[in-house]
């Protein structure tokens, strides 16, 4: 399995299904071996990954709830092995509780990297994009945005990590001749600036700049201000989920407003029950995530080595969506997200 191979998203389910499947036994074995607090999880449950016979079969396996996630030490989930081979580590921005820390090696980094470069390929309308990025470097969404584009050949420039209210951004949007903005329709909890804010100011931001293509995550697009970038010229407007214990995993369906495909491989991403067992295409779930993968130099996949996150119910729930696509892709959907209540 390549990371960066677009037929993950476009192959016969089964076949990326089967990939799966081996991805997640090395996976647990890596972590059964590696962290202490896996072998005393999975052992008190009494499964392993000789029972995964296919990935129904994870329903075996325990969900980590986000509230013990936030009881660990920082360290408790990186395999020692590991240790001083974090190239990137960040506390999450959650709404609620104790902050959590991810980590991910250099391998895992180009693994979130490629896959997010993955993601935005096909919806991208020019071949080299020249991009600004609106979100603080800081925060996870901004190097990661960053290191994918790259990957697509792009030429990008950051949002100064100080200058950040409607007016900066404006100003040092001025500066460059770019077709790509990458920025949030809303800002993140009054961090920053959003596009919303950015067109109060300016209505024709998008004719100002001549803009091709809008990128973005941290919630969703509405329809007018998608409506407003098409009628002014883009040609291609891409909206990511994911979220800070991962990074983005699931875009913006071309012809479905409001639905995202889900990018399986180096994260493993499903739609549970109370039970923790998959629902039916149609039904609400919660969203529960293991980190499953990164790339080496040659761009083949091998194990995730930095925090071991494994069937993590990251507090959002969705609509498991998994009818065929008019849009070409054989990944399923998700759509109707909202945060669950505690």
């Amino acid at each position: 399995m390549r990371l960066d191979d677009p037929s993950l998203d476009t192959c016969d389910p089964a076949d990326r299904d089967a990939a799966l499947v081996d991805a997640v036994r090395r996976q647990i074995s890596f972590m059964r071996e590696k962290v202490p607090f896996w072998t005393e999880r999975l052992d008190m449950a009494s499964v392993d990954e000789s029972q995964l016979g296919d990935l129904s079969d994870l329903g075996r396996f325990p969900v980590l709830e986000k509230a013990e996630l936030r009881g660990l030490p920082p360290g408790e989930l990186l395999p020692a092995s590991s240790s001083g081979q974090v190239e990137v580590c960040r506390w999450t921005s959650g709404t609620t509780g104790r902050p959590t820390v991810a980590m991910w090696t250099k391998t895992d980094w180009e693994g979130l990297g490629v896959s997010a470069a993955r993601m935005l390929r096909p919806q991208r309308p020019m071949q080299v994009p020249t991009v600004f990025i609106g979100y603080g470097q800081g925060h996870l969404t901004g190097p990661m945005y960053h290191a994918a584009l790259q990957r697509l050949g792009a030429t990008v420039f950051d949002r100064s990590h100080h200058l950040e209210d409607q007016f900066s951004t404006t100003e040092q949007m001025s500066l460059f001749e770019f077709d790509t903005l990458v920025l949030p329709e809303q800002s993140m909890r009054g961090k920053g600036v959003g596009l919303a804010e950015l067109l109060t100011g300016n209505p024709d931001l998008f004719n100002q700049f001549a803009l091709r293509w809008w990128v973005g995550s941290s919630g969703g697009f509405t329809k007018d201000t998608v409506s407003r970038a098409k009628d002014q010229g883009v040609e291609s407007v891409c909206n990511l989920y994911g979220s800070s214990e991962f990074g983005v995993f699931a875009i913006s369906c071309p012809d479905h407003h409001g639905d995202y495909h889900v990018a399986q491989g180096y994260v493993l991403v499903e739609v549970v029950d109370d039970q923790g067992l998959q629902v039916e295409s149609g039904q609400s779930g919660r969203l529960v995530i293991t980190r499953l993968s990164g790339a080496n130099i040659a761009g083949q996949s091998e194990v995730h080595r930095g925090s071991q996150i494994f069937r993590l119910a990251n507090g959002d729930g969705a609509t498991f969506v998994s009818d065929a696509c008019t849009c070409g892709l054989t990944t399923f959907r998700l759509r109707d997200f909202h945060r669950l209540r505690k």
